[in-house]
């Protein structure tokens, strides 16, 4: 069964249940009142009748006539009025044609009692009482007609039943409307949640009110965002390995075939000494670069599997092994390196740090064109290291910055091909950083340079650059 008919046949069937039982619950306090009121008259009645006759007694030849001058005195209750002895009925003033046993249950330790007789559809309250009277027993009996409030009662019942038959109408509209309103929400959250199913993930629940609903509309829109962001990224993930499948393939294509090109030509073909001078000294060039490729993939897999002892270290060192290891690419295009570095230590693997700081300078030479500019500062900041590696030369595009740390990106694939690059560079640099836990900032202007800032953390965690 629906949410919505649960709710609509609970709700519905509460109330009702409930109007049924308190409206019966009236009818009956109010019944027991009026038969509480009758109990009282007719004890009363029957004590007054009682007090009256003894009052009148004078012997028991003149009983009839005693009992007919008390009786017309309390003619005004309209009760039926009787007297017994010890042989049976003895007066009264009007026959009724029901016989009451009750005079007959009466003892001296039961001197009074009543009960009901129903006749007729009518029903009768009767009271008796025992009275003596010098030697002799009297039993002195009154029947009051209390039909009405039997009637009443009936009557309300009836009214109570088309008033139940025309609220259960009207309940059952007014609950339905109400049910509509109240899971309105869900279902259009449903709805919702079926069109996101469908691969309409951009969708979103309407999120109204404070109530338990808006807090799931607003707890599924917070699900949709991360699905939707997990599958952006699954997305780009896979068109990473797409474009990295693609760009290695490539990278090995591009050498490959010129090696097997140039060894075809050596093995079928009569060459000269310089021809054959050239063609090997390409395939070794082409084999080294081979060589390069295969030890940047390695450094990448190993940098995150392998375990490393990070120690402290001087950042001038570390800054002049990697000038050292990168001033012949300089002076080719005689590069020139400013370097201003203030003592400090930095927490982390030598080689690692090392193999970054060379990817960077060598980045930066490849950037720059002849008697270009590149420049190298740290200093020391609260809870940490800054290094900073700029240059003056081509710059990047704003889209271009976004994707330089996935592997075999290029910013200029035939001039970083010219230079010897591979698109690996960059990619070793963040992986190296992220197992220092430190921070990068990178800021390009195209045509005007590229500046990249380096937080290595102390002991405290790195702050943002």
């Amino acid at each position: 069964m629906k949410f919505f008919w649960k709710i609509y046949f609970s709700f519905t069937a509460l109330f009702l249940a409930s109007f049924g039982l308190f409206g019966i619950w009236m009818i009956q306090i109010n019944f027991e009142k009026s038969y509480q009121k009758a109990l009282e008259e007719g004890e009363q009645d029957n004590r007054m009748f009682q007090l009256a006759f003894e009052m009148s007694y004078q012997n028991d030849g003149i009983v009839s006539v005693t009992a007919g001058s008390v009786v017309q005195n309390l003619a005004g209750t309209g009760d039926i009025y009787r007297i017994y002895n010890s042989d049976g009925l003895i007066y009264q003033n009007q026959e009724t044609g029901i016989d009451s046993p009750l005079w007959l249950q009466l003892t001296e330790e039961k001197p009074s009692g009543y009960t009901l007789i129903r006749k007729n559809r009518r029903t009768w309250l009767v009271y008796a009482c025992r009275s003596v009277l010098g030697s002799s027993t009297y039993y002195l009996e009154n029947l009051k007609d209390i039909s009405d409030i039997y009637f009443d009662k009936e009557s309300y019942y009836d009214w109570y039943t088309v008033v139940v038959l025309i609220l259960t109408i009207v309940t059952a509209v007014l609950v339905y409307l109400v049910t509509h309103i109240l899971t309105h929400s869900i279902h259009e959250l449903s709805s919702t949640a079926r069109g996101f199913t469908g691969g309409n993930y951009g969708i979103r629940a309407r999120e109204r009110g404070s109530d338990e609903i808006a807090g799931l509309a607003h707890d599924f829109n917070e699900m949709a965002d991360t699905i939707s962001e997990k599958m952006q990224e699954l997305e780009e993930q896979a068109r990473r390995q797409e474009d990295f499948t693609a760009s290695f393939a490539h990278e090995l294509k591009t050498p490959l075939t010129s090696i097997i090109g140039y060894a075809d030509m050596l093995r079928t073909v009569e060459c000269t000494k310089e021809e054959t001078f050239e063609a090997v000294n390409y395939i070794f060039q082409q084999g080294k670069r081979l060589e390069s490729l295969s030890f940047k993939l390695l450094e990448l897999i190993v940098a995150e599997k392998q375990e490393y002892d990070f120690r402290p270290l001087c950042v001038e060192e570390l800054v002049q092994d990697a000038v050292r290891l990168t001033e012949t690419g300089r002076k080719e295009k005689e590069i020139c390196l400013t370097v201003r570095v203030e003592k400090g230590i930095m927490t982390g693997d030598r080689d690692l740090l090392v193999s970054m700081l060379t990817n960077l300078l060598d980045n930066a030479r490849k950037a720059v064109s002849e008697h270009g500019q590149i420049r190298i500062r740290g200093r020391n900041k609260a809870g940490g290291y800054l290094l900073s590696i700029s240059d003056n030369g081509c710059g990047m595009e704003e889209k271009d910055l976004a994707r330089i740390t996935e592997a075999f990106y290029m910013v200029d694939k035939s001039r970083a091909r010219k230079e010897g690059g591979a698109g690996l560079g960059m990619t070793l640099c963040s992986r190296i950083l992220d197992l220092h836990d430190a921070k990068w900032k990178i800021s390009s202007i195209p045509g005007k340079g590229t500046s990249i800032a380096l937080w290595f953390p102390g002991e405290k965690e790195g702050q943002n650059i």
